[in-house]
């Protein structure tokens, strides 16, 4: 008759219930993350965190092209950041996830912390942040 054996439990460690929803957890920010690893991504959340702007007016701030500017806010409207609304033949979006733009702005000015006190950067993105 065989007898079955069990590996001891070391301490510490989470059962595999705990570590798939860990897993789940760990995507959706990764996912999240992924959308600010883009600079032009962040600098459409910038032109847009304040108020609603046609995609006219953030080509113009950011400097991206229109159809750049309407991928990236594809994106960033398919993971529920943004939304859209159309007069016309003219899209306005604007920022519907505040904690998103939060953490965005957070992580900014950290590392403009770390930029030469003298760079515009960091002075630009330290009022920026003040003055939300």
């Amino acid at each position: 008759m065989k007898t079955l054996r069990t590996k001891a439990k070391r301490p510490g460690t989470k059962s595999p219930g705990a570590a798939d929803e860990l897993d789940e957890v760990f995507v959706a920010v990764a996912r999240h993350f992924g959308l600010l690893a883009e600079p032009t991504r962040l600098k459409i959340l910038h032109a847009i965190c304040r108020e609603e702007r046609s995609v006219t007016m953030i080509v113009a701030e950011t400097g991206a092209t229109q159809t750049n500017a309407s991928r990236h806010l594809a994106l960033l409207r398919d993971a529920g950041v943004v939304s859209r609304r159309r007069v016309g033949n003219i899209a306005y979006y604007r920022v519907v996830d505040p904690e998103f733009v939060e953490m965005c702005r957070n992580v900014c000015v950290q590392i403009a912390g770390r930029i030469d006190a003298r760079a515009p950067l960091k002075r630009e993105l330290l009022e920026f942040a003040a003055s939300h």
